[in-house]
């Protein structure tokens, strides 16, 4: 009996050392959906935590995508004799800006399979258009200007017409559910396109909005699908494909945060979308937060971290589209490893994506699904931070919150 003491005694402890670990980070529930046991309700909370979640995309997958700043951009000449139904067979074939480079780098590190929808029919009711869900019903706002002839083309009936260069979540439904996508990447900025994406994620596909003006529509949906804004993409650690977000930034729940806003219209009115999300997030999870709204447009987030740098606050919520927009935010991040910016509206732009791989423990984007956690020790935070973290790199990082 005694010969079985020693590997009985060794099973336990390594069986106490998962269990302690499994209570420290995660149990992975879904390849997307996670619980933490470190999560309690947003009134309980002391730290929000934003950019934990993320879409694992795996190797072959098929990702649903519009037509325009994908496969073609017919109002900048960009491939322009490429029929809009083509699937890429190499990433130097499509728009290499906007949404089109992140499904390169989607088919870089993945070898996703990219269908653009084109061809979708979208109807004028009492004024408005409308994009279809699966089963015809028109329900998904559709902005005028893409039934214009740019986007799309005249049927025999004027309130129909057919978008062949298709734009936008709102317009993808039925052809996400008909070709089975894991993944649609496509606009979110208007709320017909939120719609869609609570839609889509309902029948369990995956959403991905470089641009996401309106994503934080989506607060407190629950659907089996993932839906995020303008998240960073990476090679799994392990090579099985890409992951979508997993950059997790953590915030107390008190702490001060410098939000950009706009009241301007074009250009500058996705200057809004950081106000869009923190606000939707106190109504949706029935917080408050402090909150120091500031309005900047395009070439102004020095007017965000002068504020932050008057009072003191070691959060800003700002969208970063140029250069311009960029200096001044990467400045203050490399001031200090405690001031941590929320990206918004900014991934679609190399100027503000180029923060993510910059600052990998200080930037996020958008998550509509912010983790609220228990208030538990540093040491145990940045090992649950780092854990997420994981899914794309060994690194080790630094501690960046106190």
């Amino acid at each position: 009996m005694k010969k079985f003491i020693i590997p009985i005694i060794i099973l336990l402890c390594l069986a106490g050392i998962f269990i302690g670990y499994i209570n420290i980070h995660f149990v992975q529930g879904s390849q997307n959906k996670v619980n933490y046991s470190v999560e309690t309700s947003p009134q309980n909370s002391s730290i929000i935590v934003m950019g934990a979640s993320y879409i694992k995309v795996p190797n072959n997958a098929k990702v649903v995508t519009q037509v325009d700043r994908v496969i073609k951009d017919t109002a900048s000449n960009i491939n322009d004799d490429t029929p809009p139904g083509q699937s890429p067979s190499s990433p130097s074939q499509l728009v290499p800006y906007m949404e089109g480079a992140r499904v390169a780098q989607l088919m870089k590190y993945a070898h996703v399979q990219v269908i653009p929808i084109t061809g979708v029919p979208i109807k004028n009711i009492n004024g408005n258009w409308y994009g279809p869900d699966d089963h015809g019903n028109y329900i998904f706002g559709v902005d005028p200007s893409k039934a214009g002839p740019l986007f799309s083309i005249n049927t025999s009936d004027p309130k129909t017409k057919i978008e062949v260069n298709t734009h936008g979540m709102n317009v993808m439904v039925p052809g996400a559910i008909k070709n089975n996508a894991y993944l649609v990447v496509a606009c979110g900025d208007l709320p017909g396109k939120a719609k869609a994406e609570v839609y889509m994620a309902e029948h369990g596909i995956n959403c991905y909005a470089p641009c996401d003006r309106f994503t934080a529509n989506v607060m407190g949906y629950n659907g089996t699908g993932v839906i995020l804004g303008g998240e960073p993409i990476r090679p799994l650690n392990d090579g099985t494909g890409a992951v979508i977000g997993a950059q997790p930034v953590p915030i107390d729940k008190n702490e001060l945060i410098i939000v950009q806003t706009t009241n301007e219209t074009y250009p500058d009115q996705y200057c809004d979308t950081p106000n869009r999300y923190f606000t939707e997030l106190e109504k949706v999870y029935n917080v408050t937060l402090n909150l120091d709204v500031v309005n900047a447009n395009i070439g102004e987030t020095d007017k965000i971290v002068k504020e932050a740098q008057e009072t003191g606050a070691n959060v800003i919520g700002v969208r970063v589209e140029t250069e311009k927009d960029k200096k001044p935010v990467e400045n203050w991040l490399k001031a200090d490893p405690n001031h941590r910016a929320i990206l918004f509206h900014s991934a679609a732009y190399t100027a503000g994506y180029s923060l993510f791989s910059e600052f990998p423990t200080q930037v996020t984007g958008q998550d509509p699904q912010p983790l609220f956690i228990k208030q538990i020790p540093t040491t145990q935070l940045n090992q649950f931070l780092n854990q997420i973290r994981s899914l794309w790199s060994k690194q080790d990082y630094i501690t960046v919150f106190h």
